[in-house]
């Protein structure tokens, strides 16, 4: 994935975009922040259903509203104002650049019913998806490009995530940048992979 974001950025640079790499964007990872928050919402609207009919949830989703359901009103609010902080903190990065390019996922794809890649066994149902969930808290506008087909013949994403109120920049750049591919290029290559995704 990391190869194929490269490319992409240098695609940009041929655009005459000026592109920087940035070792670290956040300063801690915020998955608890969005399991705090959004689970514990999505808990309270579903508490119904994880108490007395917890077998029509997925499993993974069952054990996540769990863990948020449990905690006490104190440390949910303590969360909300992380929340606010981790807000600032991103909008401040994004004083310096425009936009931010990263993979989508750090994996190109999952067999079916397989919620987190064997290599991120560490990190639950949401972690393992941090290049994605840091902009839900923070409700900034990014958008998903096919950037390529990884060696396992799945098409990989690149995301692009823009300053706070900046979908024009972003849907901007994303079309720039499919504009450097042929039309169809990778539904081609997609259609004849037999992968599960």
């Amino acid at each position: 994935m990391t190869a194929i974001a490269k490319a992409a950025a240098h695609t940009f640079e041929e655009l005459g975009c000026i592109v920087e790499h940035v070792e670290q964007v956040f300063d801690k990872d915020p998955a608890d922040l969005w399991t705090a928050e959004f689970y514990a919402g999505v808990g309270t609207r579903l508490r119904h259903f994880v108490q007395t009919q917890r077998e029509l949830l997925d499993p993974a989703v069952a054990e996540v509203l769990d863990a948020a359901l449990s905690q006490d009103m104190r440390v949910y609010y303590e969360k909300v104002f992380e929340r606010y902080a981790f807000r600032d903190k991103t909008r401040a990065f994004f004083e310096r650049y425009d936009l931010l390019l990263s993979p989508v996922l750090p994996v190109s794809s999952l067999d079916a019913g397989v919620n987190i890649p064997a290599s991120l066994k560490d990190r639950n149902l949401v972690s393992w998806v941090y290049y994605t969930y840091p902009f839900n808290l923070t409700g900034q506008p990014a958008a998903t490009v096919c950037a390529g087909i990884a060696s396992d013949g799945m098409p990989v994403g690149i995301q692009l995530a823009g300053r706070a109120l900046g979908e024009y920049d972003v849907v901007r750049a994303a079309a720039a940048y499919e504009g450097t591919k042929p039309a169809g290029h990778n539904l081609r290559r997609f259609e004849t992979s037999s992968h599960a995704n």
